[in-house]
């Protein structure tokens, strides 16, 4: 009788050690699960450039285009969650190329008539501060890039002046500025 109970607490001990190993196998399958190592290990998607209107009626993001790296800029209304396309990649296509622009930040002027584009980034040090500069006019869609004859991913910390009359940036050891009409040449 004493060994048939030890047959049979064996026989319980391997199944329930069975359970727990598929029980683990399944965790370890299933991303939802929050688990020690998903605690340590948890990155956070980062969201692709969202700027709020300075009204704060509506946000605007990059989002997907479907047409390779291109991107959209998408306005979303705050109350209503409605989605509208305010600058399409089809529209970010410099003179002279076939491909848009491959945007990864953006700043709209204080009018709201202009977005200053950066594009083609580079690392400096640990952040992509040094890239491309274009600024579309919302209105006319005229797309044009800041720097003239500048390398390419050489300008830094371009923004719009509070008037939007401007831009300054950072071009080698330089602080440079450009006025309208449409930031003059934007050289």
């Amino acid at each position: 009788m004493y060994r048939f109970r030890q047959i049979i607490l064996i026989l319980i001990l391997s199944s329930w050690a069975i359970a727990a190993q598929a029980q683990q196998t399944a965790t370890q399958t299933d991303p939802s699960t929050l688990t020690l190592d998903t605690a340590f290990t948890y990155r956070a998607q980062a969201l692709n450039a969202l700027k709020w209107e300075a009204n704060g009626k509506g946000y605007l993001v990059l989002e997907d285009s479907g047409k390779g790296e291109a991107q959209d800029i998408v306005r979303y209304d705050a109350a209503t969650g409605q989605r509208s396309v305010l600058v399409a990649a089809s529209q970010l296509v410099p003179a002279g190329t076939s491909t848009p622009l491959v945007v990864e930040e953006f700043d709209v002027s204080p009018d709201t008539q202009k977005i200053l584009l950066f594009t083609n980034t580079a690392r400096v040090w640990r952040n992509n501060t040094r890239g491309d500069y274009w600024v579309i006019d919302l209105g006319s869609r005229k797309l044009q890039k800041l720097g003239g004859s500048a390398p390419a991913s050489s300008l830094m910390f371009a923004k719009f002046s509070p008037d939007s009359t401007r831009v300054g940036y950072v071009r080698g050891n330089n602080i440079m500025l450009r006025t309208s009409p449409m930031l003059a040449s934007l050289s």
